[in-house]
């Protein structure tokens, strides 16, 4: 997968209510939705460049109208923040992300034993 570039909040915002509509978006259609922001046509413009700059975002035209529509999935964005994470901050190891949730008590034994469960019905080894 590309390089993404980093989403600030408000694009994160944006971002969301795109992949759950599932469809291309237009300006109109966001500003609708983000009615209670009290946004300017400029303002939302602004952000889909960004984010299509950041390559979350193609555009298409039909007519005169701009069209929307993610690069990639949600489930796609969620794979390239783990590895990322992991990356930045393990060495991309999960192994050693799971050692610093054991290591500073975040996993509590049931939370262990559900993810040895979790493991043998993935195909590992208990």
């Amino acid at each position: 997968m590309k390089n993404l570039g980093k989403l600030s909040e408000t694009e994160m915002e944006v971002m969301e209510v795109i992949w759950d509509l599932a469809t291309p978006v237009t300006v109109k259609q966001l500003l609708d939705i983000f009615d209670s922001k009290d946004w300017k046509t400029s303002t939302v413009s602004t952000i889909l460049k960004r984010l299509i700059d950041k390559g979350f975002l193609t555009k298409s035209m039909n007519g005169k109208v701009n069209f929307y529509e993610p690069a990639l999935t949600w489930s796609e964005y969620k794979k390239y923040e783990t590895q990322t994470f992991l990356h930045r901050l393990y060495n991309g190891k999960v192994k050693n992300f799971i050692a610093a949730l054991v290591d500073d008590n975040e996993l509590s034994q049931d939370d262990i034993a559900e993810l040895k469960e979790w493991f043998v019905r993935k195909g590992g080894k208990k």
